[in-house]
């Protein structure tokens, strides 16, 4: 019988989230994703799971989103029928077999190809082994994100024409404060990091303990890596990449070693740093000699860490029949930070209820975050009710456990094709729980956007906005952590002239330089206490502006004084064609649209001349658009004889100009008429305001005075 040496680990990474927990949204970090589908607006609202499957035709998806909404009344230890959705794209035929599932921020999905089931499939999406694909948070279409290098194994024959020598890849995460995906592959034993774009920057070899690039390594074999090289799961926490050790299975038993939990740390941009690599933990047998490897670790609200196994009795690319059911766990450690290791939790889940010993795990974790007593740890699992196939009732899927631990009996249990006439042996894949609703309450807000290019040489472009602190915490620092191919100007770190307490607001500046025009672009940006004990992140989005010919900004709209309707448009315009500007014309894009420039000719405007990078006032008069419709117009700019010129869309929303007013002369608003209001008219009568225009002529005179008299005298309704 093997003796674990789980006691004599280096110190394990975790924190005390107990001055953490009101800080933002702690380590729930998977966003709900909007899928436009109609079958997906019919969910309920709430949390969603999102799980993987194997299939042998498309009927069915091997990815599907099930709706979690109202489990706090949800029956216990019965099957829980709930709303299921996928997208054709989400087909074995589509995406071949996939495993690994995460969620980001922003509510996409990540899944990875697999080789862990009864048979592989490589889809049409990229058509190739290794791959990554980020199903889009809206649309639901899936594209290629990364594809991984992966070797075929010529020793294994195709089957069913179906080639099965690619191990393919293990399991990913989304790190959200760094927007990396993190993923194993088979193939090598590497874990590969790959940013938000799916751009691959990095590689961890635990093999040898080094950093490296994403290209193919030198002298790498045909196959998976060998037992004990090879990564499975992998989850980012606190600073650190957890990752599990395929050490020993079913088929391949070892005496003298453990299946092992390590981690790795990860720098401010995430990358890995070689030689902080430790061991957490050794995973106990199960039987006397073997466990089955760890294919999902999990971290909770209380931080604390949850495994799960998953039965296999041969390598991923073997073919056929390399997985099976019954001897697999889902075990969870707390972190004694005093001793500084992870230990057992006291808590007993007790998954599946087949043959032996509810150790029925498939190999997906998660956990909920949600309030007591939807609190649930979610694992998917085989034969959570075990009944005669054909006939059932057969419950296989994904089984919700109670946080302090649980059974079947006082379990959510969801089977995860919807019919539980048969039974779904091996065929279950991992599960990824998106955020309650509270999470989705972000930790601060930002408002009242401009995006304005610099008016210099440089290529930057500034992105002004108030920012209202939501967190809890009084905010000194801002961090901010841009992607895309683009960088903060000069850093990105931000001290706030004055501390931001909780629920104030202040107005934030930050530069950018680089990207494309026209893409979006999503960063980081964490607000962190004086001492950088305490800190939560948002991740706003703008898009990248065109920095050439011009742009418009310190807007206004007002209604002319003859009531027809028009609105006068005043803005500032800045030059950044590079041609010092005599002329601009204004050529009207929305129908019925009338410009009017006050010039000899309407449509032009005369500068005095305006220089590179210079800045007028302009102001034109707009006529035919209906209240709060568009006005759309292009702006063109040319220089002293036309030779040279440029445009820009700008719009505009119409005011309503023809608003009935009940008491034009409560100037004061507060259904009084009195002192106040008389001394108004009189200041807006010697200024000649249009406020003092009762009769709407373009004139300040006896009949204003009149109209004031009489409607003050008769009082408003």
């Amino acid at each position: 019988m093997k003796r674990s040496k789980w006691l004599s680990i280096a110190a394990c990474s975790a924190i005390s989230l107990a001055a953490h927990a009101d800080f933002g949204p702690g380590e729930c970090d998977g966003a709900r994703p909007q899928f436009e589908d109609e079958r997906f607006q019919s969910f309920g609202g709430d949390q969603v799971a999102m799980a993987t499957q194997w299939r042998t035709s498309d009927a069915e998806g091997v990815l599907n989103a099930y709706d979690l909404t109202g489990q706090t009344t949800a029956p216990l230890g019965v099957d829980w029928p709930v709303g299921v959705y996928n997208h054709p794209d989400w087909v074995r035929s589509r995406m071949g077999q996939v495993f690994g599932v995460a969620l980001d921020d922003l509510g996409n999905v990540f899944v990875a190809n697999t080789s862990i089931y009864i048979s592989d499939a490589i889809g049409s999406i990229g058509g190739q082994p290794g791959q990554i694909f980020k199903v889009d948070a809206v649309t639901g279409a899936a594209t290629v994100f990364a594809t991984l290098p992966n070797n075929s194994d010529p020793a294994i024959a195709a089957v069913n024409g179906i080639n099965e020598s690619y191990p393919n890849l293990g399991n990913l995460c989304f790190d959200v404060d760094k927007q990396m995906v993190y993923v194993s592959n088979f193939e090598d034993g590497r874990i590969y990091r790959i940013d938000a774009s799916g751009t691959c920057l990095s590689t961890w070899d635990h093999a040898t303990g080094t950093v490296s690039d994403c290209s193919p390594e030198v002298g790498d074999g045909e196959g998976a890596a060998p037992l004990g090289e090879r990564v499975w799961a992998v989850q980012s926490f606190n600073g650190r990449v957890y990752y599990s050790l395929w050490v020993e299975d079913m088929g391949s038993p070892s005496i003298p070693n453990f299946n092992q939990v390590w981690s790795v740390a990860y720098d401010a941009a995430g990358e890995f740093i070689a030689g902080t690599e430790q061991l957490e933990f050794d995973v106990p047998t199960l039987f006397n000699d073997y466990s089955n490897p760890v294919s999902d670790i999990a971290f909770g609200p209380a931080g604390q860490m949850m495994i799960a196994e998953r039965t296999m009795q041969s390598d991923p690319d073997t073919g056929y029949f390399n997985t099976a059911p019954h001897q697999s766990r889902a075990l969870e450690y707390i972190c004694e930070e005093q001793q500084g290791r992870w230990l057992p939790s006291p808590n007993a889940f007790s998954v599946g209820s087949g043959a032996s010993n509810s150790t029925d795990s498939a190999g997906g974790v998660d956990y909920s975050f949600a309030a007591a007593p939807d609190d649930r740890v979610w694992v998917t699992s085989d034969a959570m009710i075990l009944g005669t196939q054909g006939v059932g009732p057969n419950v296989y899927g994904i089984q919700g456990l109670p946080q302090s631990g649980g059974a079947v009996a006082n379990s959510i249990l969801i089977d995860m094709d919807a019919e539980i006439l048969f039974q779904d042996k091996s065929g279950l894949g991992s599960v990824e729980i998106s955020c309650p609703e509270a999470f989705d309450d972000p930790c601060a807000t930002v408002t009242e956007g401009e995006i304005l290019c610099d008016l210099d040489d440089s290529g930057n472009y500034t992105y002004t906005f108030d920012l209202t602190n939501n967190s809890g915490q009084d905010v000194a620092h801002l961090l901010i952590l841009p992607s895309g191919g683009t960088t903060v100007v000069p850093s990105g770190l931000i001290t706030l002239p004055s501390i931001l307490n909780d629920g104030d607001t202040t107005t934030v500046s930050i530069t950018f330089n680089g990207g494309v025009p026209g893409d979006e672009l999503c960063f980081i940006m964490s607000l962190n206490t004086i001492d950088f004990e305490e800190c939560c992140t948002i991740t706003p989005c703008i898009t990248i502006p065109e920095c050439d010919c011009a742009q418009v900004h310190n807007e206004s709209v007002e209604c002319t004084a003859d009531g027809s309707g028009c609105f006068t448009y005043t803005f500032d315009v800045d030059n950044l064609s590079g041609e010092t500007i005599f002329y601009s014309f204004f050529s009207p894009l929305t129908p019925g649209m009338t410009i009017d420039t006050g010039n000899i000719d309407p449509s032009r405007w005369d500068f005095p001349p305006m220089p590179n990078f210079g800045t007028e006032t302009v102001s034109i008069t707009i006529c035919g658009i209906p209240a709060g419709e568009e006005a759309c117009f292009l702006l063109t700019l040319h220089n002293e004889d036309l030779s040279e010129c440029c445009s820009i869309e700008v719009c505009v929303t119409a005011p309503d100009c023809n608003l009935p007013v009940e008491c034009p002369v409560d100037y004061n608003n507060d259904g009084v008429l009195d002192f106040f209001d008389i001394s108004a008219f009189l200041a807006f009568y010697a200024n000649e305001d249009v406020q003092a225009d009762l009769n709407n002529d373009g004139a300040w005179d006896f009949f204003d005075i009149s109209t004031f008299l009489t409607l003050f005298s008769a009082g408003c309704p």
